[in-house]
């Protein structure tokens, strides 16, 4: 039996998603396919393996772009990666490092240097082993409780801190802040955030706009409730050491709690700003269930920097 291994092409969705119904349950959300891999604003290669036209394996690339420094670059987070035990059986690992190896050939040629993802232990360690995970750090994570605020409060909080329903012309000069930053991060422009937040389907997100001088954006934060958690799935400011973030933080936990919401959750790096002031904003660190790994796709790029420098939050990953 031989082992197809290639870019999955959109006539193989049929195959797909009955893979993915027999990894994880159930197959994917109505339109949640079509807008993680063909809405996305950036590209990205996805890479199957079938056996006769049976889909037996999958390796999707969340496509996005690495900015920082001034700089731009393709990249993706790997996600939905899935082999059906018929695969397993061909090789304990093999299919999986067929898989993984035929991602890192495709996107390097789309000019991606690395990827990255948010494996769990146990995925953790057999990335290491069969495809040379490097692991940055297990991922931050914090907590504050979400105190019950009266809706007048909350007006209050919104007032210099609106809920806006997309991303528009005041968002690009905290954009091109972003992109500027030292370090690398994920875009933060308006298509992407508003194709991010905005159009998925079935899925709700809140946005906060802290609005500076001429009414540009100072800083936003992206909040997403789940039963009795809000997760911020993002949080960015001009100034993160200002007092633009405990402004947001305290919107954020004013919407969640009129929501009834319990906590408030926060995940960013270990080694940037919000992790330094997270005492201070209320903040208590949560145990964390995955790491923050970086795997090379082209060999000349400079790792090391990235290994150093990556700054993430909860929406750079895709499983929430």
């Amino acid at each position: 039996m031989t082992l197809l291994v290639r870019r999955a092409e959109e006539a193989d969705r049929p195959a797909l998603f009955r893979l993915f119904a027999s990894v994880f349950g159930a197959a994917p959300g109505p339109g949640e396919w079509e807008w993680k891999y063909d809405r996305n604003p950036s590209r990205g290669a996805s890479i199957a393996a079938f056996l006769d036209s049976e889909a037996l394996g999958f390796f999707g690339a969340f496509a996005t772009r690495y900015v920082g420094d001034g700089k731009e670059l393709p990249g993706t987070s790997g996600v939905d990666v899935m082999t059906s035990p018929e695969a397993r059986k061909l090789g304990r690992h093999g299919a999986y490092r067929e898989l993984g190896a035929r991602f890192v050939e495709e996107n390097r040629a789309l000019g991606i240097p690395f990827y990255f993802g948010f494996p769990n232990d146990r995925h953790r360690l057999v990335g290491e082993r069969v495809l040379g995970f490097l692991t940055v750090e297990r991922a931050g994570q914090w907590s504050r409780p979400a105190l019950a605020a009266p809706r007048s409060r909350l007006r209050q909080w919104l007032k210099p801190i609106r809920e806006v329903e997309r991303f528009s012309g005041p968002h690009r000069p905290l954009a091109e802040a972003l992109r500027a930053r030292p370090g690398l991060r994920t875009d933060r422009s308006a298509p992407l955030l508003n194709w991010r937040f905005v159009e998925r389907p079935r899925v709700t997100y809140r946005l906060l706009e802290a609005s500076g001088p001429g009414r540009s954006s100072r800083g936003y934060a992206v909040v997403r409730l789940v039963g009795e958690r809000a997760l911020v799935v993002d949080l960015q400011a001009l100034d993160e050491s200002s007092g633009t973030v405990p402004d947001l933080l305290e919107a954020a936990a004013a919407l969640a709690a009129a929501e009834g919401a319990r906590t408030l959750e926060v995940r960013a790096s270990r080694r940037g700003t919000l992790a330094a002031r997270a005492a201070e904003l209320g903040l208590s660190e949560l145990p964390s269930d995955c790491c923050l790994e970086l795997i090379p796709v082209d060999p000349d790029y400079p790792l090391g920097p990235a290994l150093a420098s990556f700054d993430y939050r909860y929406g750079d990953h895709d499983v929430f």
